[in-house]
């Protein structure tokens, strides 16, 4: 059957309409029109909905209120599940296409590498309270390295946020929703795990948002997120992941960063088993003076030191 539109961009909300409306705006002035939008809000009124029913859009608007508050992410996963297009694109309240021809470069994109299954493009972090912009780029060195292991991406997220990208609906995969800080990331190491193609647009196509508020701010330093999740993500992607260097340094860096420095540091964070390498990576580190651990040359070293060691050990497979 087919959809009657090409592309669903589907908007989790929750309370913004100032910057809603802004997002909104950058959708109608789009070249390209064969889209839908679909929000789905969490808000806990109707402040939201009484918005969408006065905006002036011009394009088909759906609007679902969630009876219960679904929160980070499975308000991104219903978004997607409602969805009718060919292809999703999930759009955060609070980020807005760049250009009015952003969907068009998709489009392009799409007619161009028809084995694709995902894009994503160059965007800008747009930190309004402060007045800064930075623009964020994937150059050919690090797509190359993202080819040939997925577990590139713990170096960096290199596909931005979900606004960022464009999926297509048939790739049957969802956002974990075990997950707060790391949630996209993982779900782009799943898609490489997958051997999803991925083609990356040299273009700036989205402006991301931000702000205090944001879910990624304050479980960034929380320790109780961080060491759950990271275990968590070390679940999925399985032991042998540590064999790459970078993800053996992302985990490294994580219990430094934490100042875990035994199995016993990790219990009133994570009840399951933690792996036999992981356990000597934290065993390791914990025999070094944690003021040193912070000085990045002498981190280095020791992580490099770690890691062969359990590679000679056959730890590391």
């Amino acid at each position: 059957m087919n959809n009657q539109y090409l592309i669903s961009i589907c908007i989790p909300a929750y309370k913004r309409i100032t910057d809603l409306k802004i997002l909104l705006d950058s959708i109608g002035c789009q070249s390209y029109k064969n889209f839908e939008v679909i929000i789905t809000d969490d808000s806990p009124d109707d402040t939201v909905k009484n918005f969408c029913d006065q905006y002036p859009h011009a394009f088909r608007l759906v609007y679902y209120k969630n009876v219960i508050a679904l929160g980070t992410p499975e308000n991104w996963n219903e978004g997607i599940r409602k969805a009718t297009g060919t292809w999703v694109k999930l759009m955060h309240d609070d980020d807005y296409f760049s250009t009015p021809d952003s969907l068009a470069f998709f489009v392009a994109a799409m007619k161009r590498y028809p084995k694709a299954k995902v894009f994503y493009g160059a965007f800008v972090f747009d930190d309004v309270a402060n007045n800064t912009q930075k623009t964020v780029t994937c150059n050919w060195f690090d797509r190359f390295f993202l080819s040939i292991s997925p577990y590139h991406m713990l170096r960096r997220n290199y596909f931005g946020n979900p606004s960022c990208i464009i999926v297509k609906k048939e790739v049957p995969f969802f956002y974990d929703n075990r997950f707060k800080y790391i949630v996209d990331f993982a779900y782009y190491i799943q898609l490489l795990q997958n051997h999803i193609p991925c083609v990356y647009i040299k273009n700036v196509l989205v402006h991301v948002g931000i702000n205090e508020g944001q879910v990624t701010n304050y479980t960034y330093k929380n320790k109780a997120v961080q060491m759950y999740e990271n275990h968590v993500l070390f679940e999925k992607i399985g032991a042998g992941a540590l064999k790459n260097i970078v993800a053996f340094d992302y985990y490294w860096r994580i219990y430094r960063n934490f100042n875990i420095r035994s199995a016993e540091d990790m219990k009133p964070f994570y009840n399951g088993d933690i792996s036999i390498v992981l356990q000597r990576l934290i065993s390791f580190r914990g025999s070094l003076p944690q003021k040193l651990l912070l000085v990045g040359l002498f981190s280095k070293a020791a992580m490099l030191v770690c890691y062969c060691s359990l590679r000679f050990a056959g730890l590391i497979k």
